[in-house]
């Protein structure tokens, strides 16, 4: 009896944990969708600039402005909003391929989406050396991630495997002007707000949601959402 007690217990524990390990699961899209702005009030932090040392035929001369907290006409460029705790739905897109480029000594895109726990393409477009590095950003604490030269042109892949958080700083130790963010995300359902600060997440199914805005300098906020059909919903960061 008491093995078969064991048995039991081991069963459920390797049941569950492999229902966790699936995750988020691909079923079909809802006809329901969430769209919106993010809006900023007040003052907004000063961009910084870094000098350009070296690889100037491919990287520019003199300094380039990094823009951290990008704003237009009172709208927040750049900034992910993304729905939390959603199991099933519409398939991933392009967050499952993601690719990040190294061109002109940049990084493009600045801000990316990309599927927790599956693998980053990273393309080096430069005839020079770039040197990727990637932290996770657990509150204050900055754990590497992965630390990889790419001495030429061409692909390579990484895998995203973040532990606590979804927010992944990259840089290039090659280049300390070279800056951008990745977002893992847990489901597709998520979008990059565009340069009018809007936002549409679509093929929802109906039902009641938490909808969270990301952004890595001005940190997160939350609204409860209800989506039947096409539903609207708007943030605003205040300084």
């Amino acid at each position: 009896m008491r093995s078969h007690r064991i048995t039991l217990v081991l069963l459920g524990l390797l049941f569950g944990a492999s229902a966790w390990a699936q995750g988020y699961t691909v079923t079909a899209a809802g006809a329901g969708s969430v769209s919106g702005k993010v809006a900023v009030k007040g003052a907004v932090p000063a961009s910084k600039k870094f000098a350009i040392t070296k690889d100037n035929a491919v990287c520019g001369s003199g300094e380039r402005e990094v823009v951290e907290v990008n704003v237009k006409g009172g709208q927040l460029v750049g900034a992910v909003v993304y729905v939390m705790k959603i199991d099933a739905g519409k398939p991933w897109g392009v967050a499952d391929k993601a690719l990040l480029d190294q061109k002109g000594c940049r990084f493009a895109p600045e801000v990316l989406v990309v599927r927790k726990d599956s693998d980053l393409t990273i393309r080096n477009s430069d005839p020079v050396l770039h040197n990727i590095h990637t932290y996770e950003i657990i509150g204050s604490v900055r754990r590497t991630m992965f630390n990889v030269g790419q001495p030429d042109k061409g692909d390579m892949k990484q895998p995203i495997k973040v532990r606590r958080a979804n927010a992944i700083k990259v840089e290039c130790d090659a280049h300390d002007f070279m800056h951008a963010w990745a977002f893992a995300a847990d489901n597709p359902y998520y979008a990059v707000t565009k340069d009018d600060g809007s936002f549409t997440i679509d093929g929802l199914p109906d039902g009641a949601y938490e909808l969270k805005v990301w952004h890595p300098v001005l940190g997160e906020k939350s609204a409860q959402v209800t989506v039947k059909g096409s539903t609207t919903a708007s943030f605003e960061y205040a300084k």
